[in-house]
């Protein structure tokens, strides 16, 4: 197997965990909301083990991501984003954000900056990837990563919005999980572009 292919098997084995964890984690009686919470949120539950697992799953997705693709031309952009990714979902388990009604610390800013690193580089790591795959060969996952990348930023301007608007509340959760969806399809995509290259 070639770098490329090793790569692409790595970030569809790692990115499956994390779609399984996150979806364990929707159907556990965990008492939060899809719409209203963040998916942090479990990880100061005594769900936190599913967020964990989670996360750092993503970051090995992300890192097997970047293998998939740095032997091709044009990819070291793609490739540094997707190492800021992969190096922020590792280490957010262990930065856990704070409580909704608790005074901010600073592991919870170091959370909220984690999180900020990890959704800024997948985004733009598809934005960026999106041509470059294209242009390689790899014409569905370049496809994937321009619609995910739209997707994304979707997810982030609701996302804010709901962060300035009472009215619109329920919207950060979602547009977060929105986030997640765009990244782990496209991560998915790649992970299978790539193994069968």
């Amino acid at each position: 197997m070639t770098s490329t292919q090793w790569g692409g098997l790595v970030a569809l084995v790692a990115i499956a965990v994390t779609a399984l964890s996150l979806i364990a984690l929707h159907l556990l009686p965990t008492g939060l909301s899809p719409l209203r919470d963040p998916v942090s949120r479990y990880g100061i539950t005594r769900f936190r083990a599913g967020y964990a697992s989670a996360a750092l799953s993503a970051g090995v997705a992300g890192i097997g991501s970047l293998v998939a693709v740095a032997a091709l031309p044009g990819s070291l952009p793609t490739v540094v984003l997707l190492a800021v990714f992969a190096a922020a979902r590792i280490l957010i388990p262990f930065f856990p954000m704070d409580a909704p009604d608790a005074a901010t610390t600073t592991t919870g800013r170091v959370h909220n900056l984690l999180a900020v690193l990890a959704f800024g580089g997948v985004i733009a790591a598809m934005f960026v990837a999106a041509g470059m795959l294209h242009d390689a060969g790899f014409a569905t996952a370049g496809l994937v990563a321009t619609i995910g990348g739209v997707v994304g930023v979707v997810g982030t301007v609701l996302m804010l919005v709901s962060r300035r608007s009472p009215s619109l509340a329920w919207g950060f959760g979602f547009g977060e999980r929105l986030i997640y969806l765009a990244f782990i399809v496209w991560i998915a995509v790649l992970g299978l572009s790539a193994l069968a290259s």
